[in-house]
């Protein structure tokens, strides 16, 4: 069955992003990854040989190797589609779909309507999908493009893709564009599992052997996933320059992958001389430097010099002479080294420094040029901007681009480096509208380099076992304090229990986390750089919790202001108890009253964020029956209690639902947490180790369904 695995960041030379790997590495100098496609200019005004946007189907023709004899995919059916429709695979939520299942959004493409489609996962769903089977489908053109007078020839196209390739299926996922001659002369195809496919993209015609193959994601890696659309253009001129009879194929190999969707499709001449901004731009030259990009600089974290970097790619089929890529920032102006000669089809990464110190916005200029006259200059120039803050520092750029969160538990956790000794009071989140009051809601900071927040498998260990650095402690949401999408930002801040002495070199992990209930969702800003932020959430197939990576950064924000002052959270409970509160229902003497679940105002049922306290006119046991009877659910008195060494926490349900459990001390400080996943109808254990716990009340929380029901655990 295919799962939801994290990953190491991987190296990728254009638009791309959307892989699961929270774990903090930083990228090795030269293996890129682009960030906005925004950013940089997608295409140049070159000559159009050949255009299609497939509006019309009959363009195409399909096929798949179902029929190769004795071929490791034999027996498979496959194909590409022509459709304006998205994916429907079950684990296709990462494109949008929800629930799992449902119609996803297609590729957002220029032209819109109908785009080519290979929907794997929808196939490899299929009851009787056999785990060994390599799928291999093609899509290509029904008549032949005419090259005979263009000697240098590029295809580009946009694109959608994410690649699954785990496990034993590692290396499998391959999308390629082939090209033929004839019509009927392809590449070959005849290994299973090989790394280097370019191999058997050489393809003899007449006397001349050439590559007909391109690789369209060479560097993707498990969970690797494009902007929407993405940009892609390959140089065929050694397949299809001066022929007068081109055919286009677009090649999907694959076990059980996700969907790649493709649209907009140009053949065009190239020119001599076109020298570009290719495919990554970073105002800190991240894939080079380390650095993170910040939508917001708190001034205290400035670097004396800050590095802007820019891939640089030759186009044109003449070598260029002295390219250089300029840098401009509030009028200064700095130049990276010179590339004294840059042939034919080479990229490289040109870098230049620049200061600032004020509060206020930069935008970073970038300007590339050569000795030789361009043919093509509007894709020289492109342009980032960021804000310089007194004491806000935020990843994200301060636009809300879109949304996360819902009514499960979830926490979103952007990744921050510490360049200057600082003192962190607080955490800032862009709380969007529509979250019900009392909500229950906490932020926190861990250490990224502190193994004890790593699981076995290295890579980011549930929230609950995390040790934060500083936390806020759990409050409830005053919905007041909120956004509708449109306007300046409205912050929600929370106030760490103790201010955070920073210092030069941590990377730091600050986290917003909901605990589940009713619908909450934070805002999220537009992508940046893959492996930089995380989300711990459920998977959109089976519900099971695991971080993974985001490329569409949280608005959750690090506060270093020393006269911060924290979001008054919402009064929940009785109206005449000004006390109500979680902690007072903890002190109740009558260890059924710990029931969240109950109106204590009317006696009508309540949401978990009403709260009984010893003062309500309620009763207890008949709060505690009216929640169960709600979910299906029945919580056992704890074994023994009081306990000396171990508790055992029992508890039945009647269809499968989503469970955790909650522990705290009596101020309601949470000490232990266990999330179960969905289970089973039945009865279930859990073993909580009272050992080290000191003598007095504490209360065990049993959450199912964003539902919570509590009783008392004596320790003695």
């Amino acid at each position: 069955m295919k799962q939801f695995f994290t990953f190491a960041i991987a190296g990728l030379l254009t638009f791309s992003l959307h892989a699961q790997t929270p774990v903090v590495d930083k990228a090795t100098p030269g293996k890129m990854i682009q960030q906005q496609a925004s950013a940089v200019p997608s295409m140049a005004n070159r000559d159009i040989i050949w255009s299609n946007d497939i509006s019309n189907c009959a363009d195409w023709t399909f096929g798949n190797a179902a029929d190769a004899v004795g071929a490791p995919w034999s027996d498979i059916d496959l194909n590409f589609e022509c459709t304006p429709n998205g994916p429907t695979g079950p684990y296709n939520g990462w494109a949008g779909a929800n629930p799992a299942g449902s119609q996803a959004p297609g590729i957002n493409s220029t032209s819109g309507g109908n785009f080519l489609m290979i929907d794997s996962d929808l196939f490899g769903a299929d009851a009787n999908y056999d785990a060994n089977w390599v799928e291999n489908s093609w899509v290509q053109t029904a008549a032949p493009i005419d090259c005979s007078v263009n000697p240098y020839v590029a295809i580009s196209f946009e694109t959608r893709y994410r690649c699954w390739d785990n496990g034993g299926s590692d290396g499998s996922e391959k999308c390629f564009v082939e090209i033929s001659r004839d019509g009927t002369t392809w590449p070959d195809l005849t290994q299973t599992y090989v790394t280097t496919w370019e191999d058997e993209g050489l393809v003899v015609y007449g006397t001349d052997t050439v590559q007909c193959r391109y690789e369209v994601f060479p560097d993707s890696e498990t969970g690797f996933e494009t902007d929407n659309p993405s940009y892609r253009e390959f140089d065929i001129t050694e397949a299809a320059g001066n022929q007068s009879t081109v055919w286009i194929r677009f090649r999907w190999v694959g076990t059980w992958g996700y969907s790649w969707e493709i649209d907009d499709i140009n053949v065009v001449d190239i020119e001599e001389n076109d020298t570009r901004i290719d495919s990554y731009l970073s105002y800190t030259n991240y894939f080079q430097t380390g650095v993170y990009e910040n939508g917001a600089w708190a001034q205290s974290q400035l670097l004396d010099t800050i590095f802007a970097g820019a891939k640089v790619y030759n186009f044109g089929y003449g070598t260029q002479e002295n390219v250089v890529l300029d840098i401009e920032v509030d009028g200064a102006t700095s130049a990276s080294d010179t590339i004294e000669t840059f042939p034919n089809a080479v990229a490289d990464t040109l870098s230049a420094g620049y200061v600032v110190s004020a509060v206020g916005t930069y935008t970073v200029n970038y300007a590339l040029s050569a000795t030789n006259e361009d043919t093509n200059p509007e894709n020289n120039f492109a342009s980032q901007s960021f804000e310089v803050t007194e004491y806000s520092y935020g990843r994200d750029n301060g636009v809300i681009f879109d949304t996360y969160g819902g009514d499960f538990e979830y926490a979103c956790m952007p990744y921050y480096d510490i360049h200057n000794d600082a003192t962190i009071y607080g955490i800032d989140v862009a709380i969007m509208d529509g979250g019900e009051a009392g909500s229950p809601i906490r932020a926190f900071v861990i250490d990224l380099d502190d193994p004890a927040n790593l699981g076995s498998d290295g890579f980011l260990a549930p929230t609950y076992d995390m040790l934060p650095l500083a936390e806020s402690g759990e409050t409830y949401l005053n919905p007041d304090v909120s956004n509708s999408g449109t306007g300046e930002i409205v912050w929600y801040t929370f106030e760490f229990e103790e201010p955070l002495q920073a210092t030069a070199g941590q990377v730091l992990g600050a986290s917003f986390e909901y605990f589940g209930g009713a619908a909450l969702t934070i805002a999220e800003s537009s992508t940046n750089f893959d492996g930089t932020a995380a989300i711990y959430g459920p998977s959109a197939a089976d519900g099971s919790y695991a971080w993974r990576g985001t490329d569409e950064m949280p608005m959750v924000r690090l506060n270093l202001d020393p006269n911060l002052e924290a979001t008054e959270a919402a009064v929940l409970g009785c109206t005449d108890q000004s006390a109500c509160n979680y902690e007072s229902a903890a002190n109740a003497d009558d260890g059924s009253c710990l029931v969240i679940g109950e109106d204590c105002n009317d006696g009508d049922p309540g949401t978990f964020a009403d709260v009984v306290t010893e003062e309500c006119e309620c009763e207890g046991t008949e709060a505690v029956n009216e929640l169960e009877a709600q979910v299906g659910l029945t919580l056992f008195e704890a074994m023994p209690n009081p306990a000396i060494s171990d508790a055992l926490v029992q508890f039945q349900i009647a269809q499968s639902r989503r469970v955790s459990v909650e522990i705290r001390d009596l101020q309601g400080k949470v000490l232990e947490t266990e999330d179960f996943g969905t289970l089973q109808p039945g009865v279930h254990n859990h073993t909580v180790d009272v050992t080290s716990w000191a003598a007095g009340t504490y209360s065990y929380t049993l959450v199912i369904d964003g539902v919570r029901a509590t009783r008392k655990l004596m320790v003695k």
